[in-house]
Formats: C-alpha cells, sequence, structure tokens
C-alpha cells in the first residue's frame, strides 16, 4: 500500500508499479482490489532530470547503509528510464525501455549560445553528458518530458497500469496516522478521511508504506507516535518508538542574479498571443512540437568556488529567461516570495529588455533544519524550521558562487549584447558598500530562497547511527511492517535536483519489497 497525504508540499510524485503485488485486505470490513493506492495533490516539479554524483551515494554507503553506492544505484537510475537522445541512450550511462521517458528540450533560443559563449570564455568545461562521471562544468539539462509534454511519475508509472485489477487509486483520501496492533509496535494500516467526512481505516496483509516527502512523512510519523518523546509529547501524543523524526532536515536554498541584455534577441511582442500560436502548432503537429519554450532553463553549470581542481562541484547555476516586452517575471517573482518593490523592479527591467536570472544553488548544505509538529490534529499544517543559513560556510559559498557568476559581465559574449546586472532596491543593504563581500551577505540573507528540495527527516543509516530513522532497505526502525520510500531517507541530499533521485529511490524500494516477500 502506498499513498500521499492530501496536502503534502513536495515537488515529486511517487509511482507504485513495482510494488502492485502488495494488498489490503479489507476497509471498515469491505474488500478492496490488491494494490491500494492512497495519494493526493503535489507541487508541480521544473522536470530536470540531474542525478546528482557519484560521491553523493558513495557517502550514503559510507554511513553503513549497504546497496547505495553509486556503482548499486546506477542500475536503478537506467531501470526506470526510457532515453530519448540518441547519442546517450543504451550507453554506459543510460538506458531505453523504462517507463519514465527523458528527453532534451528544444535550445534553440539565442540566448542559450550567450550564455555557454560566455561559459567556454571563463574556461568552463563543457559536458556532453550531466549525468555521466563527469561533474564540473556546463552542459545541456535533460528533463522528464514525452512527445513535448510533462512526463510526470503519475503518467510514467500509474497511467500506463491504471487498468489492472490489482491497483486501486483513492482519490481525496487524507490520511491521519498509522494504525497499531493494540498497544504494540506492529503496523496493521493505515487511518484516512474520505473527502473530509469519512473516517475511515484500512488494513494491510504485509505491510504500510509511506511516501509522503520530507514533510508530511515525518508529521505522519509523528501523529501516530513514532518519533522523540520532547517532539511529540507537548502535543498530547503517547510515543510508539524513540527515533529521531523531523531532524536532518535539508533543502537546496537558492539565490538570484538578474541580468539585463540591452541588446535584446527581439522586439517587444505579444507573449500571450505567442502562447496561442505555440498551443496551436503543438495541436497541429499532433503533439510532437514542444508546447512551451523553456527558453535558456536547459543550460546548466555545476562548479566548485573552492578549488577549479576539485571533480566535485559546490555550487549549480540555472537560468531562467524572461522575454523583453512580457510579464513572467511577475509570476516567477511572487511566486519566489519576494515582495512587491523586488517583483515590480524586476519586471520594469523586463519591459525595457531581455531578463536572465541566474539562480546559484548551495547543492551540499551544512545547514540543518527539523520539522515539528503544531497540534495533534492533522490538518494543522507542521512547523518546518528551514534551518536556511545557520550553517555561515553556506552563506560563504553563496558570496563565492557571486562572483564567480558575476565574471560573465566581462566576457565578450556578454559585452556583445549589452549585458548589465541589474540593481535590486533592498532597503537593508543600501548603506552597504555595493559589490563588497558585506554587501553580498546582506543581499543573501534577504534574497535566499528555496528550490522545493526538502530531504533527510526520516534519514538512513545503521542501527549504530542515533540519528537513523529507517535501516538500509528503508524499514523503520523499532516498529514492525512499516517501510518509508521518499526523499526524506537521504541521508546526504544529492548534488543536483531531487526529482530522478527520488524516483529512484522509489525504483530501489520496489525491489527490496519484492525480495523480503518473494515476489
Amino acid at each position: 500500500m502506498v499513498y500521499e497525504l492530501q496536502r503534502t508540499t513536495v515537488d515529486w510524485e511517487y509511482h507504485t508499479e513495482r510494488t502492485r503485488r502488495h494488498s489490503l485486505s479489507s476497509v471498515n470490513g469491505v474488500s478492496w482490489p490488491r494494490g491500494l493506492v492512497l495519494r493526493g495533490s503535489g507541487t508541480i516539479n521544473g522536470m530536470k532530470y540531474i542525478r546528482g554524483n557519484r560521491r553523493d551515494y558513495d557517502r550514503w554507503k559510507l554511513l553503513g547503509n549497504d546497496g547505495w553506492g553509486w556503482d548499486e544505484v546506477l542500475e536503478y537510475f537506467k531501470k526506470s528510464e526510457d532515453n530519448k537522445v540518441k547519442r546517450l541512450a543504451n550507453g554506459k550511462w543510460h538506458s531505453t525501455g523504462g517507463y519514465l521517458s527523458v528527453d532534451y528540450y528544444d535550445d534553440s533560443d539565442p540566448m542559450n549560445r550567450v550564455l555557454t559563449d560566455a561559459a567556454d570564455e571563463m574556461g568552463f568545461q563543457e559536458l556532453a553528458d550531466l549525468n555521466s562521471d563527469e561533474y564540473v562544468g556546463y552542459g545541456r539539462s535533460q528533463f522528464t518530458i514525452a512527445n513535448g509534454t510533462r512526463c510526470s511519475p503519475a503518467k510514467a508509472f500509474l497511467s500506463t497500469i491504471q487498468h489492472r485489477k490489482n491497483l486501486h487509486v483513492i482519490k481525496h483520501a487524507f490520511v491521519t496516522t498509522v494504525s497499531f496492533e493494540g498497544n504494540g509496535t506492529a503496523v496493521r494500516g493505515v487511518n484516512f478521511i474520505l473527502r473530509n467526512r469519512f473516517s475511515m481505516r484500512a488494513l494491510a496483509r504485509k505491510e504500510v508504506i509511506i511516501s509522503a516527502g520530507a514533510v508530511n512523512t515525518p508529521k505522519l510519523l509523528m501523529l501516530s507516535g513514532i518519533g522523540r518523546r520532547s517532539a511529540i509529547a507537548p502535543v498530547g501524543i503517547s510515543q510508539r518508538a524513540d527515533l529521531d523524526v523531523g531532524e536532518n532536515l535539508q533543502d537546496h536554498v537558492a539565490i538570484p542574479l538578474f541580468f539585463k541584455f540591452n541588446r535584446s534577441s527581439r522586439g517587444i511582442v505579444n507573449l500571450t498571443l505567442e502562447k496561442i500560436l505555440n498551443l496551436f502548432i503543438f495541436t497541429l503537429k499532433n503533439r510532437q512540437q514542444p508546447l512551451t519554450n523553456h527558453y535558456v532553463s536547459s543550460v546548466i553549470a555545476f562548479v566548485n568556488t573552492v578549488s577549479s581542481d576539485d571533480p566535485f562541484p559546490d555550487v549549480q547555476f540555472e537560468y531562467t529567461q524572461f522575454k523583453k516586452g512580457g510579464s513572467s517575471s511577475i509570476i516567477v517573482t511572487r511566486a519566489m516570495g519576494y515582495n512587491e518593490q523586488i517583483v515590480q523592479s524586476v519586471h520594469k527591467a523586463e519591459l525595457e529588455a531581455d531578463v536572465v536570472m541566474a539562480r546559484i544553488h548551495v547543492l551540499n548544505p551544512e545547514s540543518r533544519g527539523k520539522i515539528r509538529l503544531a497540534s495533534n490534529d492533522p490538518y494543522v499544517d507542521p512547523i518546518i524550521d528551514s534551518g536556511y543559513l545557520n550553517d555561515y560556510e553556506d552563506l560563504k559559498t553563496l558570496v563565492r558562487a557571486i562572483r564567480i557568476q558575476t565574471q560573465m559581465l566581462s566576457t565578450d559574449s556578454f559585452r556583445r549584447n549589452e549585458a548589465e546586472l541589474h540593481r535590486l532596491p533592498i532597503p537593508a543593504c543600501r548603506f552597504i558598500l555595493y559589490d563588497t563581500d558585506e554587501y553580498w551577505e546582506c543581499y543573501v540573507r534577504h534574497l535566499t530562497t528555496t528550490l522545493y528540495h526538502p530531504s533527510g527527516t526520516t534519514k538512513m543509516g545503521p542501527d549504530s547511527d542515533p540519528g537513523a530513522v529507517v535501516d538500509s532497505r528503508l524499514k523503520v526502525k523499532q516498529v514492525e511492517n512499516l517501510r518509508v520510500i521518499d526523499a526524506s531517507i537521504m541521508p546526504f541530499i544529492v548534488s543536483g535536483n531531487t526529482n530522478a533521485p527520488t524516483i529512484m529511490i522509489g525504483e530501489r524500494g520496489a525491489d527490496f519489497i519484492k525480495q523480503d516477500y518473494e515476489l
């Protein structure tokens, strides 16, 4: 049985095909088809297919998590994949025939060349494949897309098997707690509320699998009595298992820089009409023409800000373009949580010229946060203490990365296109000398945002690790018949977007289940 909480805030969806033979015996006495799935809505991710690097997974293994080294997990990345890039498919790093379609976006927009030429001038290595064994440099990102449309895990894994008799999906089911056998530690199922009206219980024949993400998985565990007494007793919950649930929260923080290209690639256009035209062409060409153009979001750079000789990066650069005369920046900057002064400042630049937003991410943050319950009411959202920039090293890393990114202004590529760094109005920083380290530290503290990559809150580790919540086969410690399969099990967050790694975790966990029950 697999579920997602209805109000999950994580940016991925978990697939169930590999666990399809698991079943429930009854729900409130009513027989249900084998393979019940309870899931809900989630935020939509950017579809980037980035795996991270060898060091990420070898660190997991060195902690005592057997089977999670790079050589082992690579096969599970490939197991899902149906790579459409001919020069990559069926090589050492990629495969075809899986459910998950992976491909490139169109990169014909001239701004892509501006960025890649600048990267060349700065001495960055061009990477032919961002998912191979070279990790520092720039290249073209792959995406989970199919025929010009989003290929989410739900589309890839669930839609292809939706008519199977051993699969049943319940929508609008809000899970409140896992259900135990009496006062013991054996999990029997889950309690949930259907359409906010009917309280129900689903009983599992074998085990319950939680896939609610790094925010709602620890929330559900703590609501069920699994967690430190100091975390759950204050809200009136009795303890079933004493585990470090909700700790070790990690995320990729991001800082935006806005580059204004005064020699814009084209004149002012009506972007609404352009979108309508794109939709018409998409339909006319039988869904073979990409419906949307991400402009320069395919360009990604991985850089080490400390040593250019280090084979592993500590920051990632991603880019988003706002076309001259448009209003896309308003949607994006408001969604990022910036105040109206920042929003209108960027939009003013967008009205005058093409604008590229460079987002700088700390790949291996030292800072840690935590998830805590605000109430024993499952409908009350948990407290998210992000912990961003708690460790000063993360802030220093961002400042070093800003210095590297702004060096692009000195390249011939940027100069030819009359690029300038758009200066944002930040009242708290206005009395600090511009372009000093102190200024950029102030900038970082006021502009930091999230990539929505929360991870690590039910940490995987051996019994010798007091912070571990699940073992290397993803079973929750100190209880029976309960497993977690999502991004919350990561001991350390990976060096890149978490979409592909989380799908890999799903594949790995599914095989554990089949092995344990000889399926």
